[in-house]
């Protein structure tokens, strides 16, 4: 019989100073010392409580790579059945056991790049490990987590002056990971609405300003390329937001509008997903339960596909290659 596995998404991030948007102005750690103290810690000094959540800090002293767990304690208590029965009961735990949501942390050895892998539903996310970071007071200044990207789409919308064509194509997700898609966009919000009533479907949406006819005055066609060019410069925020937190989004791209200087205006294709370095991973179904992956599976995978994209990511954070 075939293996069976279950993809897994991994996604690329690098450790940050806060307080500059411009440049992570941020010495390379050393990780390794850094996490290993947390070893050392009881509970109540690796626990961050922020914002609702519960979130905890833990490393496997068995594990040589430096990495980290987050664990995001589960607020939900799962059913359980009696197979001798048939009958459903609250999952019963001790007064002193709970249940977590893992996401795994593999940090690489250059650009203070860190690879992550969520366990499953509810798993924390990018947010969730930036919020532990600054609770946790690990570093003395407060640091963000950004996606490691070659930012050529971006530095493109900002230049656009009008937007042709938008597409944007989100795929049904895993059972074990459904994901609300929050949008803070008109467009956003429209797409999560369409996706949380037909969770089983893929979703292709284009927007197009038609080409130019008789009944299609100049002017009319230029209001809806600046239109366009506003809900895609609003959409774009509500993408990357989605690129962090999901692996629903198969597509987004857009054909812009730019002019160089001195010369005619040139048509751009723009891809949102494409500029952002993330990897797929095949994790042997058995390893997981849905909530975390076995954490010897998880670290493997890392630095696998860490060590495939090494050229990519030493390049797009400026490290030596």
């Amino acid at each position: 019989m075939a293996a069976r596995n279950r993809d897994r998404t991994v996604h690329f991030y690098q450790v940050a100073d806060a307080k500059e948007p411009d440049a992570p102005r941020l010495p390379r750690q050393d990780w390794g010392v850094m996490l290993r103290r947390l070893s050392d810690m009881p509970l109540p000094d690796r626990t961050v409580r922020l914002g609702g959540e519960t979130l905890i800090g833990a490393v496997d002293p068995l594990q040589p790579a430096p990495h980290l767990l987050l664990a995001k304690v589960r607020r939900d208590v799962p059913q359980q059945i009696n197979f001798d029965d048939g009958s459903f009961s609250h999952l019963q735990l001790a007064a002193n056991q709970g249940l977590v949501d893992v996401t795994t942390a593999h940090f690489l050895s250059f650009g203070n790049v860190v690879a992550t892998m969520s366990g499953g539903i509810s798993a924390p996310r990018v947010s969730a490990i930036q919020r532990w970071f600054n609770g946790m007071h690990l570093m003395s200044e407060e640091v963000e987590l950004r996606p490691v990207v070659d930012a050529r789409s971006r530095e493109k919308l900002a230049r656009a002056n009008a937007v042709e064509t938008l597409t944007i194509k989100v795929q049904p997700e895993p059972q074990d990971s459904p994901t609300a898609l929050r949008g803070s966009s008109d467009l956003g919000a429209a797409i999560s609405r369409m996706h949380e009533d037909y969770p089983d479907m893929t979703i292709t949406l284009t927007l197009e300003v038609p080409k130019k006819r008789r009944w299609y005055s100049p002017r009319r066609r230029s209001r809806g390329q600046r239109q366009l060019l506003d809900s895609t410069t609003a959409f774009a925020r509500d993408i990357g937001d989605w690129l962090d937190n999901s692996d629903a989004v198969d597509t987004a791209r857009a054909t812009a509008h730019i002019d160089d200087w001195n010369q005619q205006a040139t048509d751009e294709k723009i891809d949102f997903v494409a500029e952002r370095i993330t990897a797929k991973s095949r994790v042997p179904l058995e390893s997981t339960d849905g909530h975390s992956v076995d954490l010897h599976v998880a670290l493997t995978e890392l630095a696998r596909v860490a060590h495939e994209h090494e050229r990519i990511l030493r390049a797009a954070v400026g490290a030596d290659v």
